[in-house]
């Protein structure tokens, strides 16, 4: 049988889910009508761009998303289809790629950018 604090827990749980699935639902139609590109693109986008650096090497964004490297590999290969990213070999080690947003890549991100945060603040502001 379930304890107070294990039913509360379970509450929690599924108000943190609540919210984040209605929110990613959200932007992820906001972004298909207006940008046609989902959450998932645009996430990528948005990491590449929120890089320090003018390249983001690809290992880096495994570690900050939730998406397999499986996941982030296909994405950034519709991302470098669609012309919004390219790809770059390392130098120093050929195992290493770096990714960079193309100016249209820059152009779409700073547009849906706007609409991703305004859907944020919609949603959880």
């Amino acid at each position: 049988m379930a304890t107070t604090r294990d039913r509360q827990l379970v509450e929690q749980w599924r108000s943190i889910q609540d919210s984040y699935f209605r929110t990613a639902a959200a932007i992820d139609r906001a972004l298909e009508a207006k940008f046609d590109i989902g959450l998932n693109e645009f996430e990528i986008l948005d990491l590449v761009a929120d890089s320090e650096e003018s390249s983001c090497r690809m290992k880096s964004l495994g570690e900050r998303t939730p998406m397999t490297q499986s996941a982030v590999s296909k994405v950034v290969d519709r991302l470098e289809k669609a012309g919004l990213v390219t790809r770059q070999t390392c130098a120093d080690d050929r195992r290493s790629l770096f990714l960079e947003l193309t100016e249209a890549g820059r152009t779409l991100h700073t547009s849906a950018a706007v609409e991703h945060r305004a859907l944020l603040k919609e949603n959880l502001g």
